[in-house]
């Protein structure tokens, strides 16, 4: 395998009989140059992703701490031990975003609180103890101790990637992440690319979101109405687009959406429309 771009000391672009994937392994690139052959025995991890999956990756790897990509690979191979036959690795591109998200939010002291954390608990005690110690390895690698919600939400990444959708269910989650990303393009008037990274970010928050819708959860208010008061003050259009979201989902789904839900959306929007 030769290198086609250096990321950084241990994450390369490389080619493959003639495709491109990702390559990870500690110092796998140290002294090296463009076209150099990687030596095999550094090679941690080798993502063989789409093209799309592939262009994604390398964007997100352009915004954030590669370290983090590393980290989270180190998760996964830890929530692998699950399962009989490994996570998809899509993965790894919407689990290492969230975390790296999650240490610029606490660091700039926005914690989000996670309202469906018992029923994790409760329901995924193993996944939730995966998200647990995800939690102590980020405080050993950044010096960043997330909350106990942001294990609930790591362990919700890998629960949906576990899971074998009911068919039906697939085709009313589509439906529902539909409606709402309709009303978002005609209330903003903007169109959207499938390849924009917010876009893809937008869509698994979406899912987790229909998921509750078709679930018929209820859930406990836990988010300070303080700040979503905030955030409506600071993103007004956005607000009044959640209003909408909110009449379509009454009328379809006999759903209104609560404090927490309404947070998530006003920032989930917020990054598409950024």
């Amino acid at each position: 395998m030769r290198i086609v771009k250096i990321l950084n000391n241990n994450i390369v672009l490389s080619k493959s009989e003639g495709e491109e994937c990702i390559v990870t392994g500690k110092g796998i690139a140290f002294g090296k140059k463009n076209g150099q052959l990687i030596n095999d025995e550094n090679i941690e991890k080798i993502f063989r992703l789409s093209n799309q999956e592939r262009e994604r990756m390398i964007t997100l790897l352009n915004e954030i701490n590669k370290d983090v990509l590393m980290l989270t690979q180190k998760i996964i191979e830890e929530a692998n031990r699950l399962y009989d036959k490994p996570l998809a690795e899509p993965i790894y591109i919407g689990l290492t975003d969230h975390i790296d998200y999650a240490i610029k939010r606490t660091k700039d002291n926005l914690n989000i609180t996670n309202p469906l954390l018992y029923e994790i608990r409760l329901l995924y005690p193993r996944e939730y103890k995966v998200g647990i110690h995800a939690l102590e390895m980020i405080k050993s690698e950044f010096d960043v101790q997330l909350p106990k919600d942001e294990a609930g939400f790591i362990a919700m990444h890998i629960i949906n990637n576990s899971m074998d959708e009911d068919i039906s269910n697939v085709y009313e989650i589509t439906k529902i992440s539909k409606g709402i990303i309709d009303i978002v393009h005609y209330h903003f008037n903007i169109d959207f690319s499938e390849e924009e990274l917010n876009y893809s970010r937008f869509l698994t928050h979406l899912k987790f979101f229909s998921q509750i819708i078709l679930n018929k959860q209820s859930l406990n208010q836990v988010t300070d109405e303080s700040m979503l008061k905030g955030l409506e003050e600071k993103f007004p259009k956005i607000s009044e687009c959640i209003n909408k979201i909110n009449i379509f989902l009454q009328h379809n789904y006999q759903h209104s959406i609560s404090t927490d839900e309404r947070v998530y959306l006003i920032l989930h929007i917020a990054r598409v429309l950024k």
